[in-house]
């Protein structure tokens, strides 16, 4: 018995490989991040969305200056106690893989972010 697939089915299969790319398991959680843009030589800060061990979602100001492709420096807070976020020399390297710009959004943009290096790595050099 020989199994047909219809153009359909493959196609869909292709459209939900190409919208979800997440490698490994990522977790909800809220975190404070402090990003800074080399471009602009300044620091904004954000929210966590969601945190994996390759990246992170997160929610920046509508204004923040990102894009993808575009390399930026990042530090997760550890809670929402106030700890002081770290400087430049303690953040992590990350790529910004894909910007929401969505208006409904209350004056802020989503965004997905890969780490360069990988977290296990910064985590064995501290």
């Amino acid at each position: 018995m020989t199994l047909m697939l219809s153009e359909p089915m493959i196609d869909e299969a292709e459209e939900i490989d190409s919208r979800e790319r997440r490698r490994g398991l990522r977790i909800r959680q809220d975190r404070p991040v402090k990003i800074f843009e080399p471009m602009g030589a300044r620091y904004f800060g954000g929210r966590t969305e969601d945190i994996s061990a390759t990246g992170l979602r997160i929610e920046l100001p509508a204004f923040a200056p990102v894009q993808e492709g575009q390399t930026l420096n990042i530090h997760v807070g550890l809670n929402h106690a106030g700890q002081s976020l770290a400087n430049r020399r303690q953040m992590m390297s990350a790529r910004v893989v894909w910007v929401n710009r969505d208006p409904r959004r209350d004056g802020t943009l989503e965004a997905g972010v890969e780490f360069i290096t990988s977290i296990t790595a910064q985590l064995d050099a501290a």
